[in-house]
């Protein structure tokens, strides 16, 4: 597969995210637990990034690695 590839469903998973977010926001069921997690788990998935870098992984573990928490992302926003 072609390294582009996965980048590029990472960009529209993450705007199907962020587009999800805005939304609750504009709706006024934007709650600071919320906005807390959001922050969390950018926080989070740089020190996995930076693990999978140091560990000796390559830039496509690092997009898999974000792709799965975008994914849940996702389901979470969607319930």
């Amino acid at each position: 597969m072609l390294f582009w590839y996965p980048a590029l469903t990472l960009m529209m998973d993450a705007m199907q995210v962020i587009d999800m977010r805005l939304k609750l926001i504009a709706a006024g069921k934007g709650t600071s637990e919320e906005m807390f997690l959001m922050v969390n788990e950018k926080v989070n998935a740089m020190a996995e990034a930076r693990n999978i870098l140091i560990q000796g992984g390559h830039s496509g573990h690092v997009i898999d690695n974000y792709r799965k928490i975008v994914a849940a992302n996702v389901v979470r926003l969607s319930a």
